[in-house]
């Protein structure tokens, strides 16, 4: 059995929504085992979308503590947070949020470029092997805005993993039908841990080897 790779302990946080209303995480404690995929289920407002942003160190609870390993990542200082953050954690968001002016291949090699700290022929082999993972290598030079957004949405799995983070946080993404595989791939082959933001019966729910409800900003398992 895997060692548990990210975990938080009594986690507290309220956020008030541009609509009517407050997106909370009430006293959540749990862990996400490495090498493996992970769903929470709920409806929407139950506040799965922002403990996902408190895991990935997007937000910083109110109260509580998020750790990466041995890190207690939470209560590290903003820059050393944003460098955690940066080198171990891919995201995938309800819109890719790609860049229209760029091709497949610099959206996907932009987070590397962005990160620093390899070579050129490094980044490269990065770009490729997310490339081929993907089955993107025909549209590498297509200008991203060209792609229907079902290929959109691969090219932004494309750019989350290709810096094989260590954990892949997954906020309700458009083409879920097609991302779950590619997600549950990855599990598979490289020991990515996934945590996913499912929607009741989806594709998610299916794949995951763990699926925890969430209701009112608490877990209902773990």
């Amino acid at each position: 059995m895997n060692a548990p790779l990210l975990r938080c302990r009594d986690l507290q946080c309220l956020r008030p929504l541009w609509r009517e209303g407050a997106s909370q995480v009430k006293d959540v404690s749990t862990e996400f085992t490495a090498g493996c995929f992970h769903a929470i289920c709920g409806a929407e407002g139950c506040g799965k979308n922002l403990l996902l942003h408190l895991l990935g160190l997007l937000e910083q609870p109110d109260a509580g503590e998020v750790w990466l390993g041995d890190v207690r990542a939470s209560a590290l200082p903003p820059a050393e947070r944003d460098i955690v953050r940066l080198r171990n954690f891919g995201f995938l968001f309800p819109t890719c949020a790609l860049l229209p002016s760029l091709t497949v291949l610099e959206n996907i090699a932009f987070p590397v470029l962005k990160a620093g700290g390899t070579t050129e022929s490094e980044q490269a082999e990065q770009t490729l092997a997310a490339l081929q993972f993907c089955g993107l290598e025909a549209l590498a030079a297509h200008p991203v805005s060209t792609l229907a957004p079902a290929s959109q949405a691969v090219v932004a799995f494309a750019r989350a993993i290709i810096h094989r983070p260590q954990v892949l946080l997954a906020e309700s993404p458009a083409a879920e039908e097609i991302l779950v595989p590619l997600a549950r791939r990855a599990v598979d082959d490289f020991g990515l841990t996934v945590v996913w933001g499912a929607r009741q019966d989806g594709p998610a729910m299916r794949a995951a080897d763990r699926v925890l409800g969430m209701s009112g900003g608490r877990l209902d398992a773990a």
